[in-house]
C-alpha cells in the first residue's frame, strides 16, 4: 500500500531510516531553551516539547514565548508539542477543554507537530484534528498503555482508528510483562505498516522493549524516541546510541 509521506525540516517522514526524536522535558524557561541549544548541534530530525513538565503551562503567553524561543534555537528541526496527559503517564492534569485549547494554541504559534491522545475523547478527536489541520500543522494521534500489551488485533485496530480520524501519523506504545509482548507489538506493528497509509510508531516501552525502538527499519515504525539527559518514557535510550544503532541495521 503507497504510504502518505511528507516532508519535514532534514527530509521525508515515512521514508527511509526511522527518524529520531529527542524530547525536551525541563521545567522552567531558561531551561527547556538551554536544551534546546544542546539539541540543535545533534543529528535528529524531531525535537519534541513536552509541554506537561513545564511549570508555567497554565500561562498561554508564556507557553507561546518559549515556544518560539525553542523553535528559534533548533533550526530546521521539526519541533513537536505534546502534552502528555496524567492518565496516559503525563506530569500534570488538565481539564479536556484546557487541554484542548492549549494544542489550538500551539499549532497557531508555530508548532510543526501536534500530539493528540486519540482515546480522550474518542468522537471530540475527529473535529479536534480537521481544527489542527486548519492551522496548518501535521498531528500525531497517539495512545499510551503504561500498565500491559494488548493482543495483536486489539493494537492494530486502534492505530487504524487513529487513521480513520484523520491523523498524519499512528502513534502507540505499551508496556510488556513477558518478552511475548515485546514480540507481539512488533508484529502489531508490521501489520499496521503494511495495510494502513498514514506512517505508525509504535514502541514497547521499559528495558524489556528497547529492542522495539531499533527496529523501525524492519517492522516499518516512521520514528524512535532517544534521550539527551533526562528521558521522558521508560526505556529511551542515549541518542548518540540510537544513531550508531540504526546506522548498523
Amino acid at each position: 500500500m503507497k504510504k502518505k509521506v511528507f516532508s519535514i525540516g532534514t527530509g521525508v517522514f515515512g521514508e527511509g531510516k526511522p527518524k529520531i526524536c529527542v524530547p525536551i522535558v525541563e521545567k522552567t524557561r531558561e531551561e527547556i531553551l538551554k536544551r534546546a541549544e544542546e539539541i540543535a548541534k545533534l543529528s535528529i530530525d524531531v525535537v519534541e516539547w513536552r509541554g506537561d513538565f513545564y511549570q508555567d503551562i497554565e500561562y498561554r503567553d508564556k507557553v507561546l514565548d518559549t515556544l518560539r524561543g525553542i523553535k528559534q534555537r533548533i533550526d530546521k528541526k521539526t519541533l513537536l508539542f505534546t502534552f502528555r496527559t496524567a492518565g496516559e503517564g503525563g506530569e500534570k492534569r488538565l481539564e479536556k477543554e484546557d487541554y484542548y485549547d492549549l494544542n489550538e494554541a500551539v499549532a497557531c504559534g508555530g508548532a510543526d507537530f501536534i500530539d493528540i491522545e486519540a482515546f480522550l475523547e474518542e468522537e471530540r478527536t475527529y473535529r479536534e484534528i480537521e481544527r489542527l489541520h486548519r492551522t496548518g500543522v501535521r498531528v500525531i494521534a497517539s495512545n499510551h498503555d503504561f500498565y500491559k500489551t494488548p493482543e495483536v488485533g486489539e493494537m492494530v485496530r486502534r492505530l487504524k482508528k487513529m487513521e480513520d480520524m484523520g491523523a498524519d501519523v499512528a502513534k502507540l506504545a505499551v508496556m510488556p510483562v513477558k518478552k511475548m509482548d515485546v514480540i507481539r507489538l512488533l508484529e502489531a506493528t508490521a501489520i499496521a505498516e503494511e495495510e494502513m497509509e498514514i506512517p505508525v510508531v509504535t514502541m514497547s516501552m521499559g528495558q524489556m522493549g528497547v529492542i522495539s525502538r531499533v527496529s523501525g527499519g524492519l517492522t516499518g515504525a516512521a520514528m524512535t524516541f532517544a534521550a539527551v539527559g533526562k528521558a521522558s518514557a521508560p526505556g529511551q535510550i542515549a541518542v548518540e546510541d540510537m544513531r550508531k544503532v540504526l546506522d548498523v541495521i
